[in-house]
């Protein structure tokens, strides 16, 4: 993570004005589409020195034109001190920000099979109603599970996967 704390601090201000503004989701859409577009490439171009500096701003204007006029204000004040690298760290800053605010968890839910839809939305509800919180998850396979889930929810890992449980055993048996 190229720029933590600043990144962070710029995306708690944009998050303070988007709320003022009644306007989160707008924010967090030009955020994320700005994350996206913001490659190692385009920051590497946007910052050489070669280019003049009247051009470069020219087109950091136009690329962030139709976004909210404090987002374009951060992307110019970022281009001005070349710390254009941190836009993708200001927008998930930002939506960690608002996921919290608004009550969401994020959950990594590995399977060692790739589960139908309607698996993974059982899955989510069940995850939901136990933890009275709402759930953002993301799925992942791994076959070395054999069977069963390993599910991470913020820092806390519920490891319920066949292959922990024989492992498990093994261990009682062998104490034995």
């Amino acid at each position: 993570m190229a720029g933590g704390s600043g990144a962070r601090r710029y995306a708690e201000a944009l998050l303070d004005i988007a709320a003022a503004e009644r306007a989160v989701p707008a924010y967090r859409a030009s955020l994320d589409a700005l994350a996206g577009a913001f490659t190692p490439d385009v920051v590497r171009g946007l910052s050489d020195q070669r280019v003049p500096s009247e051009r470069r701003r020219a087109a950091i204007e136009a690329a962030t034109r139709s976004e909210p006029r404090a987002v374009r204000a951060v992307t110019s004040i970022l281009q001005q001190r070349d710390r254009l690298e941190i836009v993708p760290d200001i927008a998930r800053f930002f939506g960690e920000l608002v996921d919290r605010r608004e009550g969401i968890v994020k959950a990594k839910i590995t399977t060692p099979i790739e589960l139908a839809s309607a698996q993974r939305d059982e899955l989510v509800r069940d995850l939901e109603r136990a933890s009275g919180k709402t759930i953002r998850a993301t799925f992942a396979v791994d076959p070395a599970l054999i069977g069963g889930a390993r599910v991470q929810v913020g820092d806390r890992l519920i490891d319920a996967s066949l292959r922990t449980q024989l492992g498990e055993l093994a261990r009682e048996m062998a104490s034995s």
